[in-house]
């Protein structure tokens, strides 16, 4: 078991698949097969259940990935240590959908204008989920929007640190045709901040109909269609085009924060953290 083979592994979970694996790494299918049979063989587990489609991870195969994960986020966090002054290598970013379309796009071309050397990559997908991912170590941090408690202070699990980065006005729309009594809400999945909003304004109903969505667009089409509304950031919202029978209206502030292991340090990460704090309109 060495530093190939896991990174190997983790690519072929990622992908469900040695062949999209391969093209991904720019190796043969045999070296990978290879590879992850003598890591079977060496754990003495069975890590994939493999079929003719695709390759999930047994039981065991998922309780591995965790430890693989670490393992290689630590080993790039040494390789980092050892030239605090340079920022380099690998950093593994998370964040949420709103943050990456609105947010982003600038602040990743400064950071590779200044920074060619740090290999950066995205991943998006809701808050909840990007909090579990940098707590395993498969991301070293993640933009989220982190609820607050009922003091309104924001409630972060305590093996993370975070930093307050961008404010956005989340707005409500609605179809103007809509009675109030039969529209739902289309949303991302179970872990999104903005949906964990749109069903409090639902609270007093006994059952929050919730139509699941993959991106904006949908959500508008939702919305445009007559049977929906949907909660978003304005600044979302402004890069959208919306049609002219949607209603909007300001439900309220969030703050996105960018968060990180606890404890966890490199020239890279203290890069992106001068570079998010420069575009913040805090």
């Amino acid at each position: 078991m060495n530093h190939t083979t896991l990174h190997m592994f983790n690519i072929v979970a990622e992908e469900q698949s040695v062949t999209k694996a391969a093209k991904r790494l720019g190796r043969v299918q045999s070296n990978i097969t290879t590879r992850i049979q003598q890591l079977e063989e060496d754990l003495g587990v069975t890590l994939f259940v493999r079929d003719n489609k695709k390759m999930a991870l047994s039981p065991a195969g998922v309780n591995f990935l965790s430890y693989a994960q670490k393992i290689l986020s630590l080993a790039e966090e040494a390789r980092q240590a050892l030239h605090p002054g340079k920022p380099a290598g690998l950093l593994n970013m998370g964040s949420m959908e709103a943050t990456a379309a609105s947010r982003l796009t600038p602040v990743f071309q400064q950071f590779h204008h200044r920074w060619p050397e740090v290999s950066l990559t995205l991943k998006t997908l809701p808050t909840r989920q990007l909090l579990e991912r940098v707590r395993n170590a498969s991301l070293d941090c993640a933009l989220v929007s982190l609820l607050p408690d009922s003091e309104g202070l924001t409630e972060c699990p305590e093996d993370l640190e975070f930093v307050d980065v961008f404010s956005e006005s989340l707005v409500l729309l609605t179809p103007r045709t809509a009675d109030g009594s039969n529209v739902r809400l289309a949303a991302f999945p179970r872990g999104c901040s903005y949906r964990a909003r749109g069903e409090a304004l639902f609270i007093s109903q006994t059952a929050v109909e919730v139509q699941d969505v993959s991106s904006y667009h949908t959500m508008i089409a939702c919305v445009a269609a007559g049977r929906h509304c949907c909660v978003l950031p304005e600044s979302v919202a402004a890069t959208l085009v919306l049609p002219q029978d949607i209603h909007q209206q300001f439900l309220a502030e969030a703050l996105t924060q960018l968060v990180w292991r606890k404890g966890y340090r490199s020239p890279a990460l203290e890069a992106m953290k001068q570079a998010l704090a420069s575009a913040s309109n805090l």
